[in-house]
């Protein structure tokens, strides 16, 4: 019997045809890693056995730039991405770092899906060599800080801001007149506790998820900035699947990104507001007169500096996109 088992074992293992080498950079009991290995059970079952995937965990291949140019090199097939570092890799998607650019989630789901960006998701890929298969909304990101409440742009002055690796976050936090200071991930809680920096900004859930809450005291909802994490693979290997094996991949992407989406979402709206508080941070929802400080505080900033770094064009039709969305989305509710 036992060298039954063992024979069945060995055969299953030379049955796949083609193996998924992943890399991420949360925690196992993350919403994103319960995403991946809802993709990793679905492909596997789906391509009947024909797809193997092996997923890296928390950072095990090195960080998330690490892991993605591993991807571009062919070396492992699928890696984690965010609207923070994909402009690394092919400049446009720099937008979607953009301040206040989506009024909620669908907003942005929709834009992700959309036929103007799926053409972006195209043109990445024949340049980078990287496929973007699905994106995520994490939540959107907020300011927290140990120095007193954020109610507009002009409690920001003097703060020392963490920002990440990415020049829109830089831009946004000096347009707001606070002090922004790129520290790494994985640098960040240790920042924060010596007195480095005053402050940072992330979706509530991350704040919670990483235990933020034990350095930082004050926490303003101003959903500046939309998170989205992606699933990127490596073009050639996708292009090496037969279709049907394509689309299986396509498929466990979207609903890997639907299973993160759902989980974050209510982290951001309910469990995690309400478990922060209880935590003993003062949270505090800007009014919408308030909100508008922020906004118009980096609008033209923005867009002034983006048409410095992409073509004004494809910028004036991201825009254009994002307000025909609206339209639409309104005209289906009335």
């Amino acid at each position: 019997m036992a060298s039954l088992v063992l024979a069945s074992g060995l055969s299953a293992a030379e049955a796949a045809d083609y193996t998924i080498r992943a890399s991420h950079g949360e925690s196992t009991d993350s919403a994103l890693h319960k995403g991946w290995q809802v993709f990793e059970a679905y492909v596997e079952s789906a391509s009947g056995g024909q797809i193997e995937v092996n997923i890296s965990p928390a950072g095990q291949l090195g960080s998330m730039t690490d892991a993605l140019e591993q991807v571009k090199a062919g070396a492992i097939q699928l890696a984690h991405g965010d609207e923070q570092t994909m402009s690394t890799f092919y400049k446009p998607m720099l937008i979607l770092a953009t301040p206040y650019l989506f009024g909620n989630d669908e907003e942005g789901l929709a834009f992700l899906n959309s036929d103007f960006f799926m053409d972006v998701r195209d043109a990445m890929a024949e340049e980078s060599g990287m496929r973007l298969l699905a994106g995520a909304s994490y939540g959107f990101r907020s300011f927290t800080n140990n120095v007193k409440p954020i109610k507009s742009a002009a409690d920001m002055a003097g703060i020392r801001m963490r920002v990440p690796p990415s020049p829109m976050s830089l831009e946004m936090v000096k347009a707001m007149g606070g002090s922004p200071t790129p520290v790494p991930w994985e640098e960040l809680y240790g920042a924060m506790q010596s007195g480095v920096v005053d402050g940072q900004e992330n979706p509530v859930g991350v704040v919670l998820d990483y235990s933020f809450y034990e350095v930082q005291d004050h926490l303003t909802l101003d959903n500046h900035q939309l998170g989205i994490n992606t699933l990127m693979m490596n073009e050639d290997f996708f292009q090496s699947l037969p279709p049907e094996l394509r689309a299986v991949v396509v498929t466990g992407a979207q609903m890997a990104a639907a299973t993160e989406y759902g989980e974050r979402n209510y982290q951001a709206r309910v469990s995690a507001v309400d478990k922060l508080r209880e935590l003993g941070m003062e949270v505090y929802a800007p009014t919408a007169e308030e909100l508008a400080t922020f906004s118009s505080a980096v609008k033209e900033p923005m867009q002034a500096y983006l048409k410095t770094e992409l073509d004004p064009a494809y910028v004036d039709a991201v825009y254009a996109e994002i307000e025909k969305i609206r339209a639409d989305r309104l005209a289906a509710v009335e």
